[in-house]
């Protein structure tokens, strides 16, 4: 005769219920991996990636005071009607991680001296600010001024001709570095040309 003791009981009574949920856990598993999948539709709004690089080509801007090449991809702006000593302004505009701008601003100034042109003094009397550097375009010494302050890219470039000065302002940012903004730079001012005898 087998006599079970009370610890038997128990233990049988565990080892039931243990099987029991197995048995359970193994039946929902079972079903879960065996029914057909439900696809579920997750929209992921489409970002265009930024480009590495940018292509630019140039065209040629020509008014009654000037004449140069800026990149294809920029649009040109209405700017305000100019007052003196300022004659003639030109804005161009290209979207990115923050806007280009370029601005063109023809300045007459009766004694020709940059040092009458208040613009080029400000940057002159702040040199912690402004960063002065002279460049060669078409064989005469061009003075530009990079904004030091300035998270991307900043630079003003001054050029005379007799009476008439101009001031070549470019700035911005770009996903893929200042490279394209220092070229557009280059771009304008290599192909700068006065129209008329100044």
């Amino acid at each position: 005769m087998n006599i079970m003791t009370k610890s038997h009981k128990k233990r049988l009574l565990v080892g039931i219920i243990v099987v029991i949920c197995c048995s359970i856990i193994l039946v929902i598993v079972d079903k879960k991996f065996t029914e057909p999948t439900k696809a579920t539709a997750v929209i992921i709004p489409y970002v265009l990636p930024k480009q590495a690089s940018l292509t630019l080509t140039p065209k040629n801007y020509i008014d009654n005071y000037v004449s140069f090449d800026y990149p294809s991809i920029m649009i040109a702006n209405q700017p305000q009607p100019p007052t003196l000593p300022i004659v003639d302004n030109i804005v161009f505009s290209y979207p990115d991680a923050q806007s280009w701008l370029l601005a063109v601003e023809i300045y007459k100034i009766p004694s020709g001296n940059l040092s009458d042109n208040s613009s080029y003094e400000v940057r002159i009397i702040n040199p912690t600010t402004y960063l002065l550097t002279q460049s060669t375009i078409n064989g005469k010494s061009v003075p530009i001024f990079t904004d030091t302050t300035s998270s991307g890219y900043s630079r003003v470039a001054f050029l005379i001709s007799g009476n008439y000065q101009a001031s070549v302002s470019l700035f911005g940012n770009d996903a893929s570095g200042t490279t394209p903004l220092a070229n557009t730079m280059a771009m304008v001012l290599n192909s700068w040309q006065w129209q008329g005898d100044y």
